[in-house]
């Protein structure tokens, strides 16, 4: 979801850190035709001074491990915002208390970002329930599980490069438009 939201931020000056331990962003970035967003390959650790450092950018977004690691701490006091993904599965919504507890450790407002949603069925809407019981607000929009996301990321894209009408692209551009919205932005 990070590097969707990256380019779907683009009319900011985006810095894209990579925190996580697979470097999946950082590949990708290999991958791209395009210099933007910039992409940073960092430990937790180094965050904080990478953010200080990136003054001449106005949006940063940072890829995280989807598991806790040593670190992940100082990354969430960093930031002004944080995402919690979370599939619609008995143990995803299990392994977000993780999350939960360092979201409420750092003070920080915190959300819910529900991906890889099946078109039908009960579980996004059970998930929803599930999710509201930590304090946090679950976003409105839910991210389909749908290939364009995959296919996007091998040619080096977003999904709003690789189909920018696509669903996929909706669902990721009415995201970031909820994003800001939470950020305080009233564009």
């Amino acid at each position: 979801i990070a590097v969707h939201i990256a380019v779907a931020a683009q009319h900011e000056k985006v810095i894209l850190i990579d925190t996580d331990p697979q470097a999946s962003a950082s590949t990708w970035a290999a991958a791209r035709s395009s210099a933007e967003p910039q992409v940073v390959k960092s430990t937790t650790v180094e965050t904080r001074t990478l953010l200080r450092g990136s003054q001449d950018r106005t949006f940063a977004v940072i890829d995280t491990a989807p598991h806790s690691v040593a670190g992940v701490d100082i990354v969430a006091g960093a930031a002004d915002l944080l995402l919690i993904p979370c599939r619609p599965s008995v143990f995803d919504l299990a392994a977000t208390e993780s999350s939960v507890k360092i979201a409420k450790a750092a003070r920080k407002p915190a959300a819910f970002v529900l991906n890889a949603c099946a078109a039908r069925g009960p579980e996004v809407t059970q998930a929803r329930e599930v999710l509201q019981k930590h304090g946090y607000p679950v976003a409105p929009v839910t991210i389909g599980d749908r290939k364009a996301f995959s296919r996007a990321i091998i040619t080096g894209e977003a999904v709003t490069e690789f189909d920018p009408d696509g669903k996929a692209a909706q669902e990721i551009i009415a995201l970031w438009k909820w994003i800001k919205k939470q950020l305080g932005d009233k564009s």
